[in-house]
């Protein structure tokens, strides 16, 4: 079995980090992968940076990337035109396991 060695960060690392995600519009999954952390790791610091730091302020933000309402709404139409067009495969898969049935008979 190969053991992993536990990882240690700099306290100026993870400040640096913590700073990072607060300030960018990307979400924790892609700040912690471009800094290579676990995303738990990274919202652990989060939380530990508002326990110390920020206890009276406003909550943190970015908690995932901000859409635009059109954004929002080319999404939706993209996502009901793939449920649509799956929705319609069923239906032939159906369909087609009827035939072959059948025809097994």
């Amino acid at each position: 079995m190969l053991l992993r060695t536990r990882r240690r960060y700099t306290p100026e690392f993870k400040q640096h980090v913590v700073q990072c995600s607060l300030e960018s519009a990307d979400s924790q999954a892609v700040i912690a992968a471009r800094f290579d952390v676990p995303t738990s790791v990274l919202e652990r610091w989060r939380r530990e940076h508002v326990s110390t730091h920020e206890k009276d302020q406003k909550p943190l933000p970015n908690r995932g990337a901000s859409k635009s309402l059109a954004d929002l709404e080319r999404e939706n139409r993209q996502l009901r035109k793939q449920l649509a067009r799956k929705e319609l495969e069923v239906e032939i898969l159906k369909k087609a396991e009827e035939y072959f049935a059948k025809g097994m008979k």
